[in-house]
């Protein structure tokens, strides 16, 4: 099976997960997860067994699949040197994310698979990446805890219950069907229905603001329409406000080189002005991250459009002033 045939990799992936950690798994409960039929199930475990000599049987008493052969794994799938160093990069990179256990888990996989090596051609994996250096980036820090019961529950699909906290203090208790993580400027968000709001209504919230994480045992259905790189991809931001909407900034020559070299956003037009300046036009979902966008360049940068966007500038500009008078 080649790697690249990304869906039967994935149910390959799962499948050995769920079996591994004996969840009940039959036809029946694999073709409404895979949204499939059965047929369709029988001839997947039937490739496993004749194609990578899985040993899967049915056990009958407990009406699930099961490996007859715990050490059985699943074949090795080879990685060269410059794919082993990717991995080593990204594990390194990874380290500004410390707050959750992503990090020391992609070392110890990629540990694992310099170990799973040929000794002939085992390299250490500090010989990777000893001179790369990561810069620490400001970061929330993410409880363990709450970070695997976060992860349990979108992987299982299943309810769950936490004491989510507020930036002010005030904490609340939420039950949320999560949908999916999100990393957004060094931060981790889950993106999840809360059970006590519109069915139709996707929220973010910061996993570092849960205090208390518990997984159900409530399952539920991520709706068909719903994509995770839709939902964020269309805006610059992650947070959004009544209706979407593109809003123009001009930046002074001096900056205009600098915003060129970044890309903004996929749908992101620039515009040369005369006198060397610079217009950008993004997409965003929420004033609030249209008005700090144009604040985090000071002086350099002037919001041309919306006028809403232009009027909450000036506002907050000169209550600016009026404190740096004081």
């Amino acid at each position: 099976m080649a790697v690249k045939d990304r869906p039967l990799f994935r149910r390959i992936l799962e499948f050995d997960d769920l079996l591994r950690r004996r969840r009940l798994v039959n036809a029946t409960n694999l073709a409404a997860r895979w949204k499939t039929s059965t047929k369709t199930v029988q001839r997947f475990v039937g490739f496993m067994r004749d194609e990578m000599d899985a040993p899967i049987v049915f056990d009958r008493k407990r009406g699930s699949f099961r490996y007859s052969d715990p050490s059985w794994h699943l074949p090795w799938i080879p990685v060269e040197g410059p794919g082993l160093f990717a991995i080593g990069v990204a594990s390194k990179v990874l380290q500004q994310y410390e707050g959750t256990p992503v990090a020391e888990g992609l070392r110890e996989a990629f540990q694992r698979l310099s170990d799973m090596m040929p000794a002939e051609i085992r390299v250490s994996p500090g010989a990777f990446v000893e001179r790369l250096y990561i810069h620490p980036q400001p970061i929330r820090l993410v409880d363990p805890a709450v970070w695997t019961a976060v992860a349990t529950a979108i992987r299982e699909r299943t309810i769950l219950k936490v004491r989510y906290q507020k930036p002010g203090g005030e904490t609340s208790t939420r039950q949320l069907a999560p949908y999916g993580l999100v990393l957004a400027a060094g931060d981790w968000l889950v993106a999840a229905q809360d059970r006590d709001d519109d069915p139709r209504t996707v929220k973010t919230f910061y996993v570092a603001r849960i205090r208390d994480a518990e997984v159900g045992t409530e399952p539920f259905t991520i709706p068909r329409d719903f994509d995770l790189k839709r939902h964020f991809g269309e805006t610059i931001g992650i947070f959004s406000g009544s209706e979407p909407f593109r809003f123009r900034v001009r930046f002074t020559k001096a900056m205009a080189a600098w915003v060129a070299e970044v890309r903004w956003h996929p749908k992101q037009k620039l515009t040369p002005l005369p006198g060397g300046e610079l217009e950008l036009d993004l997409p965003a979902g929420s004033l609030f991250e249209a008005r700090r966008f144009v604040l985090s360049f000071g002086r350099e940068a002037i919001a041309m459009s919306p006028s809403s966007l232009v009027e909450a500038l000036r506002a907050e500009t000169a209550e600016m002033a009026a404190a740096y008078r004081e």
